[in-house]
């Protein structure tokens, strides 16, 4: 039994942690998101659309648990992304075998070598397949950029501004934003990253100013590594997304009270890591790289500012139908959605009304957010004509683009700014931007539904409009108040809530009879230095998640030239195939003349016979086709359910005797 002594010691070790968690409410707010983190992952549980009917087996008895509806329009994550995490998993780590594009490692962030394998050390990881379930990889991969922003934004904020506050509510509305929600979840891989490298890079010269010299190199390390993926992803959405901060941490470095020469190491510092990460980087995928910058897309696309139509730029806070709205007409979700915009109100409001940006470093990052958020929105209202094609990196951003990553910046700036606003009794300025952003939010809802949301009511806008009006003036009006962030959050957090399914599990890319043929197939097929081909972009996905070299893939960067020569000698379907971002698949018939079509600018299909295929590629020994098929150098092997369809899987047998 416990002595009075010892229960009297234990409430006073516990009064002692307490008192630490009242006076650091920061401590909490960076613990949550890690238990978050490690809950989800060793739960399995995603928010991925590969629960979708095109990759079950049979869609009216799906496999594993999911609670909401996958998203037709997410096709970048459920056909590419992630099935190339998950073929990274059943090859154990190997490289990704790709008969007719240069390695996919570099945009999908996977490890091609010493450098790769650290700056990309979430997809190194993904070769414990065998070791730690693939469910728990899987989605330990997908909420990692998660983790970084919640950890990382809130750290940022605490050095520039004092305040964690205004971090972990940037942080929550970045992530709740429709663009991430809708779009996989590609901004936050971006920013996550970005934030907290940035941080990083601040801690570290704190380290540097107090004299803790291991401490502050280990810090601009792990910082230059983490900001050396910012060139890796989508780099239209990167540019406008991640640069802004990358700036602003700049423009804190050189302004921050400390002596000249501690600023020089920072700098330098920062330089030289994230120069030799980057560089590294660069030297191990310079093949795809180059294969990438010569294609005619992406490679020769040259974009200029333009005006985007204001339901797209500021009708985010109107989406909180938009799932049940695309059900009714034809939608492109991932083209329509963004970020909050409308804050771009209140950030105009606060400047007008001469919000103090703080001291020193504060305010240096708060102007040079400003002009960034000033530029980027000048770029998608304003047509820039022919000048807009000769400036470095804007021209690489197509103006839709850009609008949908406008809002993360408004977030990152309008925190900045609250962080140094006082609470006053005065109702003026916020009534005045409360009823500018209602006003603004219900025009951009009424152009929508005039366009591409016809089903949209009038109390759906007017309700929107309102909301945003209320959310935007008690955030102005009580900044210090956490009550006030919660309902901002939960607003936000409403407006995407049926956006996304809950997935818990890999669904049927893994358990089902299908898979588990493929998972055999495709490591025989690795072993022999052998390939598939399938008619089908279902299976193709599925051939993709279970490891298995196929022809008929995602071509991500940019192709094997003299691959393609081999089914294209003449170069006559060149501009159909020298591309990145394709969707190669195969329409079987049984002419020996190989063709290729292009029926959407990211597809392109090769009619021929399989046969006439497998002559011409030598590592063609199977095949999969939605349809039986007679022609000569077929053995079938079987059949497979997939996507609630048979799919009849053959074995190529060329002979050798042209007599026999």
């Amino acid at each position: 039994m416990t002595t009075t002594r010892e229960r009297a010691a234990h409430r006073s070790r516990l009064g002692r942690v307490l008192t630490y968690l009242r006076t650091r409410p920061s401590v909490i707010g960076l613990a949550v998101p890690v238990i978050a983190y490690l809950i989800f992952s060793l739960a399995g549980i995603t928010t991925s659309s590969i629960g979708i009917d095109y990759l079950r087996a049979d869609p009216q008895n799906p496999m594993g648990v999911q609670i909401g509806a996958s998203q037709d329009m997410r096709s970048d994550e459920f056909w590419t992304e992630s099935p190339i995490w998950l073929g990274q998993m059943a090859r154990g780590g190997a490289e990704d075998p790709t008969p007719l594009s240069v390695s996919n490692d570099f945009f999908a962030q996977l490890p091609a070598g010493p450098a790769s394998s650290v700056v990309f050390l979430d997809g190194t990881i993904l070769g414990l397949s065998g070791v730690v379930p693939d469910n728990v990889l899987f989605a330990a991969k997908w909420w990692l950029p998660s983790l970084l922003l919640f950890l990382g934004l809130p750290v940022w904020f605490r050095i520039v501004t004092g305040s964690s506050r205004w971090g972990f509510t940037a942080a929550a509305l970045m992530f709740v934003a429709p663009a991430t929600s809708w779009w996989s979840g590609r901004p936050i891989n971006t920013i996550g990253f970005v934030a907290a490298g940035c941080a990083l890079v601040l801690v570290g010269s704190s380290h540097i100013r107090g004299r803790r010299f291991v401490r502050a190199a280990l810090a601009f390390i792990v910082a230059g590594a983490l900001l050396a993926r910012l060139p890796s992803y989508y780099q239209p959405l990167a540019i406008v997304v991640g640069l802004p901060l990358v700036i602003a941490t700049a423009a804190v470095l050189l302004t921050e009270a400390s002596t000249r020469r501690a600023r020089i190491i920072s700098i330098a510092s920062t330089l030289i890591s994230g120069g030799m990460w980057t560089g590294l980087l660069f030297w191990e995928n310079r093949a795809a790289i180059a294969a990438g910058l010569s294609t005619v897309y992406p490679g020769d696309r040259q974009s200029t500012g333009s005006a985007v139509d204001v339901g797209t730029l500021f009708g985010a806070t109107t989406l909180g139908w938009l799932e049940p709205l695309s059900r009714q007409s034809f939608v492109s979700q991932p083209e329509l959605v963004t970020a909050f915009n409308v804050l771009v109100v209140a950030v105009l409001a606060l400047v007008i009304t001469r919000v103090s940006f703080g001291p020193g470093s504060h305010r240096a990052a708060t102007i040079c957010v400003l002009v960034c958020l000033g530029a980027w929105l000048l770029w998608c209202t304003f047509d820039w004509g022919s000048l807009g094609g000769h400036i470095p990196l804007a021209n690489r951003v197509p103006p839709h683009r850009a609008a949908q990553g406008l809002g993360y910046i408004a977030i990152l700036c309008f925190g900045l700014m609250m962080s140094r606003r006082q609470e006053r009794a005065s109702w003026g300025l916020p009534l005045g931007a409360g009823v500018a952003s209602a006003v603004l939010a219900g025009y951009a809802g009424s152009v929508l539904q005039q366009g591409p949301l016809p089903g949209m009511t009038a109390l759906m806008i007017w309700g929107s409009a309102a909301a945003t009006g209320a959310v935007v003036a008690v955030l102005l009006r009580w900044p210090e108040r956490w009550w006030s962030l919660m309902i901002a959050v939960a607003a936000a957090s409403s407006i995407t809530v049926t956006a996304q399914p809950i997935l818990i599990g890999l669904g049927d890319l893994r358990s089902s009879p299908a898979a588990t043929s493929f998972l055999d197939w495709g490591e025989e097929a690795v072993r022999d230095d052998q390939y598939w081909a399938s008619d089908s972009r279902h299976v193709d996905a599925l051939m993709l998640a279970t490891g298995t070299p196929s022809l008929s893939t995602r071509q991500q960067i940019g192709p094997d030239t003299a691959a393609w020569r081999k089914l294209d000698p003449e170069g006559q379907y060149e501009d159909l195939w020298n591309r990145g971002g394709l969707h190669v698949t195969f329409s079987w018939n049984g002419s020996d003349e190989i063709a290729m079509t292009q029926p959407f600018p990211d597809v392109v299909v090769i009619n021929a016979s399989p046969c006439a295929v497998a002559t011409r590629m030598e590592g063609l020994r199977h095949i999969v086709s939605s349809a039986p098929l007679q022609d000569s150098c077929l053995r079938s092997i079987g059949e497979i359910q997939w996507s609630g369809a048979t799919h009849h899987v053959y074995e190529i047998e060329l002979r050798t005797d042209p007599t026999s």
